[in-house]
């Protein structure tokens, strides 16, 4: 650092350099934060994306889109599930004593009544599953809105790193000639000084 080394550009240079080596490490480390922060954003999704792809996986199978064996596991699975038959329990039996207050207790009547309280509740419990993978959907939509995100700011990183390094290139070309342009100066001062000295008009 000193007098020659601004005259020729080599202060200026190495303060570029320094410049560049300060912008690259800021951006590197604002880039590489963003991105942890959106990773640990769509690590809080994924739980429920996985519940809603195992509910929609389950109301597939109920269905019988997946097969006899699926659609029989599915069905064996919620029709053991304690809050599925404690909720048929109530609705069959109010509609026993519905049909009792009507004397009609007996007969085909009472099972089709029991067949559409079945059925009623099992339909009941399969929306939940449905509701529950759509839910998973709409996880499933976030997480992709996030990556998404993600791809944008590595694209915006990669435009403003090669924005700075044609910046940096164009001030470092322009810093040497910073000798040439200070030497033509000097040479055009010393020129114009020996042209005033000697070339005084004559009184």
């Amino acid at each position: 650092m000193g007098f020659f080394g601004s005259l020729f550009g080599s202060d200026q240079r190495a303060d570029l350099k320094k410049a560049n080596k300060k912008a690259n490490a800021a951006l590197a480390e604002g880039y590489g934060e963003q991105s942890q922060r959106y990773d640990q954003a769509y690590d809080v999704y994924d739980p429920y994306a996985q519940q809603g792809q195992a509910a929609n996986a389950f109301y597939g199978n109920a269905l019988g889109l997946n097969g006899a064996d699926a659609q029989n596991q599915s069905i064996n699975t919620l029709t053991s599930n304690p809050l599925f038959q404690g909720q048929l329990g109530q609705e069959s039996n109010a509609m026993a004593r519905l049909l009792n207050a009507r004397g009609q207790s007996g007969g085909g009547l009472a099972n089709m009544a029991a067949q559409r309280v079945f059925q009623q509740t099992a339909g009941n419990w399969l929306d939940r599953y449905r509701d529950q993978g759509q839910q998973g959907l709409q996880v499933a939509g976030a997480q992709s809105g996030l990556r998404a995100a993600q791809g944008d700011n590595a694209m915006g990183y990669g435009a403003t790193r090669a924005g700075q390094a044609t910046n940096y290139g164009n001030a470092m070309a322009q810093a040497r000639n910073i000798g040439i342009n200070n030497l033509t100066g000097l040479l055009g001062a010393g020129i114009g000084g020996y042209n005033a000295l000697y070339n005084k008009p004559k009184v």
